[in-house]
């Protein structure tokens, strides 16, 4: 009598979550590859990387102003650097949730956000002393980024007027010439007329799914996962961004990107080449509805385990975890192959 009890519990939950994702009864468009591509780097990319070019120019001259302060007077620029390189590094985790397009031509992750972080390469850098942007060519990539300037700025705060400062200038420079090469090819792909050539839509979306795959397995394993069950007694996992104390919010960000493309959250399915047609809605679109239903729900699982998330509680980490986990078994064993799209490895920036 229990089991029957709990058994309807479990269905009326499942299908108020669907209930929740499933849009009303109306007529969706029909979406064929093009009008999702477009839909993508004109509605989602362009813009994510617009914002991530603003948040990055902001974060040399707020390093800038660090190097130059006098003293006690640095506490005030220490703060707003921390706090410009927090927003550049959170538009930047949703921007690249999915590595898809000059992202993974570009291997823009691995150029300014190689984890993990390497204290002792990062200070034989500062001890080369690098002049301009072309030294910094010789640096490796696993001495620069986000990582590194967070280390440079929590970890061991560089003071004013030093060669640690002036590295980490350096850092925040490269980083912002990324994100305004990232705003001009995202630019380029959201102009393109994708309609005029259909076999490139098609190569393009199915590079989408396949990093949008790649994506949920980067956030379960990398960025969540991984560092718990590496965690060895009393020391802390060593998270992304646990140094600057922005763990959960960079998962979120992440979520952000993946939940965008995949799910439709309500919105209003729109016109083919009019706007942003997520994953479910496409699949609405060719009558595809119970899979649709089930990416739904899938979707708003992941949502409230990761409102529920926290670093320090890992009961909580691995059931957000696991809902990552269901919801890429369901992209790669349903979804790819009614969208007719192979889902091949994707090579993961960092180690």
């Amino acid at each position: 009598m229990k089991l029957a009890k709990w058994l309807v519990m479990v269905v009326a939950a499942t299908a108020q979550a669907v209930a929740q994702n499933v849009p009303a009864n109306v007529a969706v468009p029909f979406y064929g590859p093009p009008a999702f591509v477009q839909g993508v780097y004109q509605h989602w990319y362009a813009p994510r990387a617009n914002e991530f070019a603003t948040e990055a120019a902001a974060l040399p001259v707020a390093i800038g102003r660090l190097c130059d302060a006098n003293g006690a007077a640095a506490t005030e620029p220490l703060r707003d650097a921390r706090a410009r390189w927090q927003s550049a590094a959170l538009a930047w985790d949703a921007l690249s949730s999915i590595a898809a397009g000059p992202l993974l031509q570009r291997r823009s992750t691995r150029q300014i956000d190689f984890t993990p972080t390497r204290p002792e390469l990062i200070a034989r850098a500062i001890r080369a002393n690098p002049a301009d942007a072309q030294a910094m060519e010789r640096v490796g990539t696993p001495a620069k980024g986000f990582p590194a300037l967070e280390w440079l700025l929590w970890t061991q705060p560089v003071a004013a007027g030093t060669p640690a400062c002036r590295y980490a200038l350096l850092v925040a420079q490269e980083i912002d010439a990324e994100a305004q090469a990232l705003a001009r090819a995202f630019g380029d792909l959201a102009a393109r007329n994708w309609a005029a050539d259909e076999s490139a839509a098609v190569a393009a979306m199915s590079e989408l799914l396949n990093q949008w795959v790649g994506g949920l397995e980067r956030l379960r394993w990398a960025h969540m996962e991984k560092p718990l069950r590496g965690a060895q007694g009393s020391v802390a996992p060593a998270y992304p961004r646990a140094a600057s104390g922005t763990t959960q919010e960079s998962w979120t960000a992440q979520w952000r990107g993946l939940r965008a493309l995949g799910a439709a959250q309500g919105n209003e399915a729109p016109r083919p080449g009019a706007g942003l047609v997520p994953l479910e809605t496409y699949l609405r679109g060719r009558g595809l509805n119970p899979l649709a239903n089930e990416l739904a729900g899938a979707a708003w699982q992941v949502s409230k385990e990761l409102d529920a998330a926290n670093p320090s509680q890992a009961t909580r980490t691995l059931a957000a975890a696991r809902s990552l986990s269901s919801l890429k078994r369901l992209a790669e064993t349903q979804l790819a192959p009614a969208l007719e799209v192979n889902i091949g490895f994707s090579d993961s920036d960092g180690d």
